[in-house]
């Protein structure tokens, strides 16, 4: 399934597309709702109150697990930061990018 995707082109400019998950590059930002897979490993710049993910693959956590834009201090291993979401692992509530 293709993932919506902002791109800044040579020239500065914005370029907003539709992308095959294997077409993503560092640097995009994409878009991410309830009920999505997530395509790759990101930083959460922008997300809706009460954003959860499904950890379950990564972690072996059942519970769902709040998303925030807040940076994790550097002693947080990756899977405990909520400012990042994981490839493989779901969305199940709210939306972010």
């Amino acid at each position: 399934k293709q993932v919506r995707v902002v791109r800044q082109t040579d020239d500065g400019s914005r370029d907003e597309k539709n992308l095959d998950p294997d077409e993503l590059v560092p640097g995009d930002v994409i878009f991410l709702e309830a009920g999505m897979k997530i395509p790759a490993d990101v930083r959460i710049v922008f997300c809706a109150d009460e954003t959860q993910v499904d950890n379950s693959a990564l972690t072996g956590e059942s519970m769902p697990e709040v998303r925030t834009t807040v940076p994790a201090s550097e002693e947080t291993p990756a899977p405990s930061a909520t400012n990042l979401a994981f490839f493989g692992t779901s969305v199940l509530q709210g939306s972010a990018t």
